[in-house]
């Protein structure tokens, strides 16, 4: 094997200078969604010995003195940011953006100082959302809704679909799903949207009415990004599609089974392209489809060659998304596995979390609270969702995937599922993978409070560095709330006095009262107010 050594220097680079100690405590964001195995968003180079890196933003900082750095606007390149370390201090913050060319402007960043590292990143996203024009977001009410994937998978059948829109219409009380979206499943390959596979013989027209007709939204799952090499218009139109520098089609690997698994990128520079995925959702649309799931949307920005030689990846990005957001204007369009910066002002939810999962852990447990070194579980979704609690309800509406409260096709406890629940109450957002035709009252019940309930301005009150944060505070219907999360094997007290609580409490989850201090088992989780 040979290699080819280069000296050329590509993207925009800047470099802030800094001096802190190697033990000062330094926030990262993937900005990506997608983690496979998700380190804690609190973190410092003792523990690691070396650079850190963050996307779009990064603080730096200890005791009451903290720096953020980070990109504002994403209209043509990503920004990735390092905390470089040195002689065991952090000397430095490093910004590169990988498809800013040599005279042209570099994307907005801003230089925040302050003694509140969570405020820092709560003025950082309100600055982002203006100058990237997202629209103020409405989030009076809890967003409910159903989908097929955390309880049937990629074996999801049509069957499977018509028997869950049966009970979500006949079981409105306690839990009622506002949206009922189709997932991954239907489609013969992925990038034929509109073409069903034998499973699914009714058409989803029809499918859609049934939703319609059971008093709810109907919704639909796509990877608008992407085909496979397998699907009928990569055939019929490779030249719709992203080359690399030989020619030849650019792919990568796909997460579906052979031979669905070689994707290729949608060139949004190509107007046919664009008009081709435009009649796709209104398509769906006049089928009666008004939420739009867009997964693998990070698919989307494979480097290469397209039609438009000025285009980068971020800017063909963004204009595939404005060509769908005209489509279906009055829909609501939901970006999943995206890079979050490059979607503002063109979609209306978000994915903020990993993948969940019928696990509370994922490849293994672990008896301590740090990051598991795992895929997807309850644990790692709620801990990513958390994390990015500044840009809750400010850039969009959060998803932090499906809440998780059945007690069948599932491998956790009650106390876990508490924890899931959390989730949909602090971003304000409870889809379910749950059968409510087979849910018992309890868990029902447990899943209804992730749609009653709503802790706004959520953050965390602990920054202990390489732990996930446990306690999180905010306001209930105005009033002060505290939500704790022990997801250790080990038991923990807190005084309320301590979390700045009354000496009486209520424990919304488990509907009990609480007295100067509560005790809680491992894995668990409780929210309080004042009684």
């Amino acid at each position: 094997m040979s290699f080819q050594w280069t000296t050329e220097m590509d993207g925009w680079r800047a470099r802030i200078k800094t001096d802190f100690p190697a033990s000062a405590m330094v926030y990262t964001s993937n900005m990506m969604m997608a983690q496979a195995a998700p380190i804690s968003a609190l973190t410092n180079s003792m523990k690691y010995w070396g650079d850190i890196s963050s996307s779009n933003v990064i603080v730096v900082g200890r005791k009451d003195q903290f720096l953020l750095a980070g990109a504002v606007t994403a209209f043509r390149s990503l920004t990735l940011l390092r905390a470089v370390y040195e002689n065991r201090r952090i000397t430095g913050i490093e910004i590169y953006q990988p498809e800013i060319k040599p005279g042209e402007k570099p994307e907005e960043t801003v230089i925040l100082e302050g003694s509140d590292w969570r405020e820092l990143l709560v003025q950082y996203a309100d600055i982002a959302a203006q100058k990237m024009g997202v629209k103020p977001v409405s989030a009076e009410k809890n967003m409910t809704g159903y989908c097929t994937w955390y309880y049937y998978y990629k074996d999801v059948t049509q069957q499977h679909m018509l028997e869950n829109i049966e009970a979500l219409a006949s079981n409105r009380s306690p839990y009622a799903a506002e949206y009922v979206q189709i997932d991954d499943g239907y489609q013969t390959f992925q990038g034929d949207w509109l073409d069903q596979r034998d499973a699914w013989p009714t058409p989803l027209k029809d499918v859609a009415q049934k939703i319609i007709d059971g008093g709810m939204k109907a919704g639909i799952w796509t990877m608008p990004t992407t085909a496979s090499t397998a699907s009928r218009v990569y055939r019929e139109h490779p030249d719709w599609f992203v080359k690399n520098e030989q020619g030849e089609t650019a792919t990568l690997p796909g997460w579906s089974p052979a031979p669905d698994n070689v994707w290729a990128c949608l060139d949004a520079t190509n107007p046919e392209a664009r008009e081709h995925i435009a009649n796709v959702f209104k398509t769906f649309r006049s089928w009666g489809y008004t939420y739009f799931k867009m997964d693998g949307l990070y698919f989307g920005l494979q480097k290469g060659i397209r039609r438009d030689p000025d285009a980068t990846s971020v800017s063909a990005f963004r204009l595939l998304l404005k060509t769908i957001r005209e489509a279906v204007p009055d829909s609501l369009l939901m970006a999943c596995s995206e890079p979050f910066l490059a979607c503002l002002g063109l979609v209306d939810n978000a994915r903020v979390s990993s993948d969940t999962s019928r696990y509370f852990y994922g490849t293994r447990a672990s008896s301590t609270n740090a990051p598991q070194p795992c895929g997807c579980s309850i644990a790692d979704a709620f801990h990513v969702s958390m994390a990015n609690f500044w840009c809750f309800d400010r850039w969009f509406r959060a998803d932090p995937d499906v809440v998780m409260a059945r007690q069948d096709n599932a491998f956790y406890t009650r106390g876990q599922a508490k924890i899931s629940v959390l989730s949909g109450i602090m971003t304000g957002v409870s889809l379910t993978s749950d059968h409510l035709g087979t849910i018992n009252p309890e868990r029902n019940a447990l899943l209804a409070k992730s749609q009653d309930i709503r802790m706004r301005d959520t953050r965390p009150m602990n920054s202990i560095p390489n732990i996930w944060p446990m306690e999180f505070e905010g306001t209930i219907e105005g009033k002060r709330a505290v939500a704790l999360v022990n997801d250790t094997q080990g038991s923990k007290t807190w005084k309320l006095a301590d979390l700045g609580l009354p000496e009486r409490c209520l424990d919304l989850l488990d509907d009990r009262k609480v007295f100067h201090e509560i005790t809680m088992d491992g894995i668990d989780a409780a929210l309080l107010i004042a009684q």
